[in-house]
Formats: structure tokens, sequence, C-alpha cells
């Protein structure tokens, strides 16, 4: 008699225990929550990625701008100067690099400003495979004004 109460306590206990969500919230916890932090990550990286590939392109237009509207010569260097300027105030990540592919100088001639800069990844130690950094940069072309 004994041993059938042994046996039928624990068959009770065990039927409690499945039916019971006793832990279960910690272990979904445990599962969702690193999935929810590498989502948001991914996010906030590809939200670095966007703006900085924005800022450079805006750095580049601008710098392309205030050149091709400079009279009488020095329109590269004006072009790089304000392009720097430009990327360094809005974007003070990476390094950024100011390049001038085509001088202007002469009216009717282009002036070509590229603006590169290296965005860090903060995904890199998380995930294999991943650079530890991505290269970003934008270009842009003006006609040398003159008159």
């Amino acid at each position: 008699m004994k041993l059938q109460n042994v046996k039928l306590s624990t068959i009770t206990r065990m039927r409690r225990f499945l039916k019971s969500n006793t832990g279960l919230e910690t272990v979904e916890a445990a599962i969702t929550i690193p999935i929810m932090v590498m989502i948001m990550m991914a996010v906030f990286q590809f939200g670095v990625l966007v703006y900085a590939t924005q800022m450079t392109q805006e750095a580049a237009r601008h710098g392309a701008r205030m050149g091709a509207v400079v009279q009488g010569g020095g329109g590269a260097v004006v072009a790089r100067s304000e392009a720097a300027s430009y990327v360094h105030r809005a974007l003070p990540i990476g390094n950024p690099q100011v390049d001038i592919l085509a001088p202007g100088g002469i009216a009717g001639s282009y002036l070509r400003v590229r603006v590169s800069c290296t965005v860090p990844n903060y995904l890199g130690s998380l995930v294999p495979g991943l650079p530890p950094q991505w290269d970003v940069r934008g270009e842009a072309t003006f006609r040398q004004e003159g008159w």
C-alpha cells in the first residue's frame, strides 16, 4: 500500500511540474533578449552607415560648390578646405579624407571632389566574418563658374 502511494505521489508531482509555467518566462527571456539586442545593434549600425554616407556626399557637394564659385583661380584649394571643414563638423567618427579629382580653375571646366571616410563596425566582435570597418565615400562635380 505504501509503495503504491509513493508512485502515485510521484506521478502527481510530475503532472504538476509539467503543467506549471514556473521558469518558462526566464527561458523565454534568455532566448529573446540576446536576439533583440543584436537586432537593435544592427539597426544602429545601419543608421551610422547611412548617416556617414549622406554626410560624405553632402561634404563633397558643399566643397565642390564652394570651389566652383571662386573667381580668379584657387577653386581646388577652397573646395578641399570647405569639404574637409564640413565633413569634420558633421562626421566626427572615422578618418575623413578629401581628394580633388579634377581641379577646375578655368571657367567651364569641371571641379570634382571625393570625400571618403571609414566607419567602425560595432557588430564586428559579435558577428564573425564582418569587416572591422566600412569605407564610405561621396563624390560631386560642378562646373567652374566665371564671368
